[in-house]
């Protein structure tokens, strides 16, 4: 009876030495690549910020200047046709102010501040939107921040030349090396990045005396809006076939 019973153990020794004895399947040959990807389009709309500031002894005083200033650029506004909800006036300060004179604190007076943020939707207005706001009194101005309602378009079409990119690359690695590309195995995309907004090219700031009547807000100050641009990253990893 014994000699019967070693028959199974023997026999799993057997496979195990053959499974052992079997060559590892062949490696995968793949060839990993990053590709770049750019696009680009015109701008429509335009970001503003500036603020009114005004300083007096008088707390009330300063709250009047800046409050009459605002007001009077909000009618400005009205008249271009921007609407209410593009516009926010909400941000208000008021701090007193103090000077150092011979190591003593002395009252300076107060400074009253009011922050105006809008959106001009149609960009043919951003020259007037900024004159008529240093028409009003507005006097701080910060640099227009140019955008466009494409801006997921744009990405997308960067993205997408990122990933022919590296396709591009890949193909001409397998036919450098004698082989045929193959599929590809994995795909990690960097995503697309919009680049910095462009800073339109302004000749002035404010209203020019030799401008004629008729020319608009954009033609008085030299307005260039640029192009908004994204780039996009992929790194992807293909197969190798060889050739038959």
């Amino acid at each position: 009876m014994r000699p019967a019973l070693l028959l199974p153990a023997l026999a799993l020794l057997t496979t195990a030495s053959l499974a052992q004895a079997q060559p590892p399947p062949p490696a995968a040959r793949v060839v990993t690549v990053s590709g770049q990807g750019e696009a680009s389009g015109l701008p429509d709309r335009a970001r503003l910020s500036m603020a009114v500031e005004a300083r007096n002894l008088d707390l009330r005083l300063a709250e009047t200047e800046v409050n009459k200033v605002v007001r009077a650029y909000l009618g400005e506004l009205k008249t271009l046709g921007i609407k209410d909800e593009d516009i926010n006036t909400a941000g208000y300060s008021v701090n007193p102010e103090y000077d150092w004179v011979d190591n003593q604190q002395r009252f300076r007076g107060y400074l009253a501040r009011r922050q105006i943020e809008l959106t001009v939707r149609k960009l043919d207005q951003l020259g007037d939107a900024l004159l008529r706001a240093t028409k009003a009194g507005v006097n701080q101005v910060n640099p227009p921040v140019l955008e466009s309602s494409k801006l997921k378009e744009i990405e997308r079409s960067a993205l997408a030349r990122a990933a022919a990119d590296a396709q591009a690359q890949a193909q001409v690695l397998a036919e450098t090396l004698g082989l045929k590309l193959g599929a590809a195995r994995n795909v990690v995309a960097g995503g697309s990045q919009p680049l910095p907004p462009p800073v339109p090219m302004v000749k002035a700031m404010a209203m020019r005396a030799d401008a004629a009547p008729e020319m608009s807000g954009n033609e008085q100050m030299g307005f260039a809006g640029g192009q908004i641009r994204a780039n996009a990253s992929v790194t992807v990893e293909f197969d190798l076939v060889g050739l038959n």
